[in-house]
């Protein structure tokens, strides 16, 4: 095998594409909560106080320079601008986290990040927590993060739905490619390098000495009169376990490497890495939330996916829940569209009603056809029947990633008022949504689900 073919087996070899979607979600949620709701940028208190900081304290790092280069080398932008940008960045992370226009929003929102960031970096204040996020947004940016999972994947899958006439079958799990790898592999490559770079640190300037319990007991004293963190002044007390920590630091961030050789051990990795800044955050007062957020390119989230649908169906034993529709009407077609794209444990059956009539007819017994193209009907394995309000809900029961909308579903009265707001919608949807089929004119069709 030639070196560009292990080249491109490595970085290029198709993976999911639901792995690098939820790595998306998770790096813009996280980062769209920290601008929001973290105080340096949420009353802007410490952009104003940077912003009047004197021109000599001013020093403009060179991804600043780049980004506000029509306007000078040098140029320093205003709390008006600052202002501009920041929302224009939430905005971006919006369209970013729920895919639409998603590429677009994902380099706005990276650029955005970059300013703010760079911003407050050009005044001398480094943290370098921040900086992996801000790389990780860039590496997105460039990357098919909105292939699924994502407002502009359904809107092509419902248009093809509508063109085809049909529902299709297809499952986001199994949607691979072979730009998928690449951007989750970089990120993992640099999360690796910083555990590394902070161990051949502390080996190069302290070798051994480092773990004598000593250093650690030095800092947490420190830091915890200065910052008044009585939690970690209460462990500097204990020498004896602050040297047994500083030795699994050390062989944390020391062979924290072998993710990458044997990715099964980020069993073992990111437990230790969330208790490490967890701890880190407590008794140091030190947030790396960052990082634990960016964990999530460790995850095979398809792989376990796809373990738990195999898992629910081997206790289901095999039986679905059967969804009635009909196959001629568009707007049906795009309803179980919807449905199916989020069906990653494969629990739903779409039935044309018009074609398996005959052979359900007996099991609902007293039901008309013209009933179930009516409002929706849903056959259970163990033989019951939901219709309408309590079928929709009972398919919500099967659809993980949108079981937060079960909570409005189960309010107090839902069940009393629930139905005859399906009802109202049901026989209103047209009046909502045009349909352009000729087969949704029909007469005994006008008030279909």
């Amino acid at each position: 095998m030639s070196a560009r073919e292990v080249w491109n087996n490595y970085w290029f070899n198709p993976a999911p594409l639901l792995n690098l979607a939820i790595c998306r979600i998770a790096a813009v949620g996280f980062q769209l909560a920290f601008l929001l709701w973290n105080f340096q940028y949420s009353n802007f208190t410490v952009i104003k106080g940077f912003s009047e900081q004197p021109d000599t304290l001013y020093s403009p790092l060179l991804v600043l320079r780049f980004l506000t280069f029509p306007f000078g080398s040098h140029y320093r932008p205003t709390l008006e601008v600052v202002e501009v940008v920041y929302w224009i960045t939430i905005f971006a992370g919006v369209l970013s986290l729920i895919g639409l226009m998603t590429n677009l929003g994902l380099v706005a929102f990276a650029a955005g990040c970059l300013f703010l960031q760079s911003f407050i970096y050009s005044f001398g204040d480094f943290h370098h927590a921040e900086a992996v996020m801000m790389i990780a947004l860039s590496i997105l940016a460039l990357s098919p993060a909105g292939a699924v999972l994502s407002i502009d994947d359904l809107r092509r899958r419902l248009l093809r739905a509508r063109q085809r006439s049909q529902l299709e079958e297809f499952n986001i799990l199994e949607e691979k490619s072979p730009f998928a790898r690449w951007p989750i592999l970089l990120i993992q490559w640099i999360i690796v390098l910083l555990y590394t770079s902070a161990f051949i640190s502390k080996m190069f300037h302290s070798g051994m000495g480092w773990m004598n319990g000593y250093t650690l007991q030095y800092i947490l004293i420190e830091d915890g009169l200065r910052d008044q963190n009585h939690l970690g002044i209460w462990l500097g007390q204990f020498h004896t376990l602050l040297q047994i920590l500083q030795i699994i630091v050390m062989l944390f961030q020391g062979t924290f490497f072998l993710v990458l050789i044997f990715p099964w051990t980020a069993v073992l990795f990111l437990p230790m890495g969330v208790a490490f800044h967890t701890g880190n955050y407590v008794f140091l007062s030190t947030p790396f939330y960052q990082w634990v957020t960016l964990y999530a390119v460790f995850v095979p989230w398809t792989q376990a996916v796809q373990f738990l649908s195999r898992f629910r169906r081997v206790q289901a034993a095999q039986k679905k829940v059967e969804i009635l529709y009909d196959g001629q009407c568009p707007l049906c077609i795009r309803s179980m569209t919807q449905l199916r794209y989020f069906d990653w444990f494969n629990r739903l059956a779409y039935s044309d009603v018009l074609k398996r009539w005959p052979s359900v007819a007996e099991r609902l017994h007293g039901t008309t056809l013209d009933d179930c193209l009516r409002e929706m009907y849903v056959l259970l394995p163990e033989g019951s029947v939901r219709k309408g309000f309590f079928a929709f809900r009972e398919i919500l029961r099967h659809l993980p990633p949108l079981w937060p909308l079960l909570v409005f579903f189960h309010l107090p009265y839902a069940s009393r008022f629930g139905p005859p707001i399906y009802n109202f919608v049901a026989s209103n949807r047209f009046r909502f949504k045009k349909c352009d089929d000729d087969t949704c004119a029909r007469p005994d069709h006008s008030n279909r689900t």
